[in-house]
Formats: structure tokens, C-alpha cells, sequence
């Protein structure tokens, strides 16, 4: 197995008390749920890759905000290190939760409904680790402001 890792961005999507979590539709993860994302591209920041990935995947925009977390773990297929950064939806956010609402491999979950049994492994790890009551709290506080 290659020692190597891949730089994979995860975007962590808040709105309203909830996260955005997607099931994954490859490889040996198939149908668990993770922070959807994908692998940075070269010369890309972190921001830039959740941006990316999170329009071709979803079709939806987001704005990053700040690094939540970094972690590496190994896979048996292939060594990845994850960039949790947190992110929001636009200010015109009603396209963007129309098209999640339609598509069955993504759901909006509180951090205490997270489906944990149904996590993939590193996802699971960086669920225990991001302090979802502060960063729920705060953002809740700007969204009444």
C-alpha cells in the first residue's frame, strides 16, 4: 500500500442547527454517510476543493469559513488526511435547500441524530472531535442577527 496521503476536503454545511451529511455511492464505503467533499486538486486550498467539489456533487454553492479540524487515517486501500472546514449556505440559500431536498443520498441532521453506526470510519472519528455545540450555537446567534 502506497504511505502516502491524499488530501481529501470535507465540508462541514450548517444551517439551521443542522448538518448536511451525504452517503457515499463508491468504493468499500459504499452507502455510508460522510461529510461530502472530495480530493484537493493541485495548487487548491481547502476552501477551494469544498467549494468545488460541493457544486459538482450537489450542484450547490457554500461559503467556507474556518478549519474545524485535520486528521489522518488509514484505510486499508489507501491512507487519506481530512480537512473539516466549517461552511454555510449562501444568503439566497432556498435553491440551494430546494436541490437537497430532492436528492435522496444527502439529509440534514442535528450533530445528536448524526446516524454514527452508518459513519465512515474517519467521518465518525472527526463527528466525536468538532465542538458542534459551539460552532451550532454560533451560528445560530447570526442567523437571528
Amino acid at each position: 500500500m502506497n504511505s502516502q496521503f491524499i488530501d481529501v476536503a470535507a465540508a462541514v454545511i450548517i444551517h439551521r442547527r443542522k448538518v448536511l451529511l451525504a452517503r457515499r455511492t463508491d468504493d468499500k464505503l459504499h452507502h455510508l454517510w460522510e461529510f461530502p467533499g472530495g480530493k484537493l486538486e493541485f495548487g487548491e486550498t481547502v476552501s477551494q476543493a469544498a467549494q468545488r467539489e460541493i457544486k459538482e456533487e450537489l450542484n450547490i454553492n457554500i461559503n467556507p469559513q474556518t478549519l474545524l479540524l485535520s486528521l489522518e487515517h488509514k484505510y486499508p486501500e489507501k491512507n487519506v488526511r481530512l480537512h473539516f472546514i466549517k461552511c454555510y449556505l449562501p444568503a439566497k440559500f432556498d435553491k440551494c435547500l430546494a436541490k437537497t431536498d430532492t436528492n435522496p443520498l444527502v439529509n440534514w441532521f442535528t450533530p445528536d441524530e448524526f446516524p454514527l453506526q452508518e459513519f465512515c470510519p474517519a467521518d465518525k472519528i472527526a463527528a466525536g472531535k468538532i465542538p458542534w455545540k459551539k460552532i451550532i450555537e454560533a451560528r445560530n446567534r447570526n442567523e437571528r442577527s
